[in-house]
């Protein structure tokens, strides 16, 4: 699935989940109702920080799994990993594994 539009129905399926409107989203976002339509169209994807406020706002797992899986697609594709093995790939993703963990762990000691 194309990415904008996997983050625009994941985007629409968490604002119906929550039983929003699309002004009400806008408006605790600080964004104009046409820039929220759209991200929710697929016309383009929002700034990190509004996605960040979104996980926030909806506070919904799946939603956040998806864009986790999105954010992680994008940056598959940026780093070109759709042009290397099988193995490398692999190998590539699970040092990514150990390293998020490590800096997961990290964060939260820090805010103890």
């Amino acid at each position: 699935m194309d990415i904008l539009q996997d983050f625009s129905t994941a985007l629409l399926q968490a604002r119906h989940r929550k039983g929003s409107t699309q002004e009400q989203v806008a408006w605790e976002l600080d964004v104009s109702q046409a820039s929220y339509n759209a991200w929710e169209c697929g016309h383009r994807l929002c700034p990190y920080k509004h996605i960040v406020a979104l996980l926030n706002y909806f506070d919904d797992e799946l939603f956040t799994r998806r864009v986790l899986r999105i954010m992680l697609m994008l940056q598959h594709k940026m780093a070109g990993l759709d042009k290397i093995g099988k193995n490398e790939l692999k190998a590539y993703y699970s040092k990514m594994i150990i390293l998020l963990s490590d800096e997961c762990e990290q964060w939260l000691r820090e805010i103890e």
